[in-house]
């Protein structure tokens, strides 16, 4: 048995993962629990490891054949880099999930690449390795299609809130979902424990860094959140909750 402290030191020193180590974790990954554990092995002893450090950019699902990634533990930034325009995030992966060429199939066409917003421990698999347990494993397939019609529901929530609400609501919005992702809950209230930037945030709700300063400023000025050494701290979730629903107001032609 080994400690989370143990393997975040490990992590650190970029010292590979032991057999008991990866067997462990990929016990941990929500579509391979259902797995015996002569399988987890197999998957173990087949798997490369590799730790990034927060901001890191992960090599692209395309490189060297291996096209799926099992993220251990961390949290992985899905996006595409848009000409010009610089880019917009898909989605953002928590630690016990997949991504790559199949993860991320139906979430939209381009070069998807993965940055690491914490650090982030990540172990590579070829694709055919996931189709043989899905062929075997029928259990494995149906964890992967909930988590892909999962993916696709918070999708259309987001291009909904695109359509129907203004900058001020949609980054409240996004405060709650990262509240629920991975909000740490103190005497103080809860607080997103990633420290974002301005440009990141922006990317997730299609704003510019400025308008999210803006739009972070008046939700502090309600009292409803609080940025502390960069961390947002959720202050009044009612109203940060009221600002979530607020929409954009459209006046009804008549004739």
């Amino acid at each position: 048995m080994f400690s989370l402290r143990a393997l975040r030191g490990r992590r650190l020193s970029k010292e590979p993962l032991s057999l008991e180590e990866k067997v462990r974790l990929f016990s941990l990954v929500d579509v391979l629990e259902s797995l015996p554990e002569e399988e987890l092995e197999k998957l173990a002893r087949l798997a490369r490891d590799a730790s990034y450090e927060r901001g890191e950019i992960l090599p692209e699902p395309q490189e060297g054949g291996e096209k799926l990634y099992v993220l251990n533990e961390g949290r992985v930034q899905l996006y595409v880099e848009l000409p010009n325009e610089g880019e917009i995030t898909l989605s953002v992966v928590e630690g016990g999930s997949i991504f790559g060429e199949i993860a991320v199939a139906g979430e939209g066409s381009g070069k998807v690449r993965a940055r690491a917003l914490v650090p982030s421990l990540v172990c590579t698999l070829k694709t055919e390795i996931l189709e043989q347990l899905i062929e075997h494993h029928p259990a494995v397939a149906l964890a992967i299609v909930r988590m892909l019609s999962e993916r696709l529901r918070q999708a259309e929530v987001r291009l909904a809130e695109l359509g129907h609400k203004q900058i001020p609501a949609r980054l409240a919005s996004l405060i709650l979902r990262l509240a629920a992702s991975e909000g740490i809950v103190s005497r103080e209230g809860v607080r997103i424990e990633t420290p974002y930037t301005h440009e990141q945030l922006g990317t997730m709700i299609s704003a510019t860094r400025a308008s999210v300063t803006r739009s972070l400023n008046e939700l502090q000025a309600k009292g409803a959140v609080e940025v502390v050494r960069r961390r947002i701290h959720i202050r009044d979730r009612e109203v940060l909750e009221r600002e979530a629903e607020a929409r954009v107001v459209v006046q009804s032609l008549r004739t």
